[in-house]
């Protein structure tokens, strides 16, 4: 009987241990001010260019998701690491137009502020 306690709690230890070494970080900030919404997500780690205005990098399989108002950019990275951009539903791409640079740039801004890449 108590082997089998033993066989238990090491299946169960180690089933608890594997499910959490693929997990990644998962972080969500919403926040309304009078009726001004504003979210982003990531999943992973995401990181941005020294001059703040652009992604440089998403752990593979990450993503960042990015609203404010009627606003949506979406940037997520494929198992290499490869970065597609979507931005209020247009289809995925790879560059991204002046105007959608704007907006990256005003995403990664605002995002730094929420305190993503603080200490980077």
């Amino acid at each position: 009987m108590k082997k089998l306690q033993l066989l238990i709690a090491v299946a169960g230890i180690t089933m608890l241990t594997a499910c959490h070494i693929g997990n990644k970080r998962h972080t969500v900030i919403v926040e309304d001010n009078n009726g001004a919404k504003l979210r982003i997500e990531y999943v992973g780690q995401a990181y941005f260019t020294a001059d703040k205005t652009g992604i440089k990098s998403i752990s593979p399989n990450g993503y960042v998701k990015y609203s404010r108002g009627d606003k949506e950019l979406v940037a997520e990275s494929d198992h290499s690491g490869k970065i597609t951009y979507e931005v209020n539903d247009g289809g995925k791409h790879t560059m991204l137009t002046d105007d959608d640079k704007s907006f990256l740039a005003d995403a990664v801004k605002d995002m730094v502020r929420h305190g993503h890449n603080a200490d980077r």
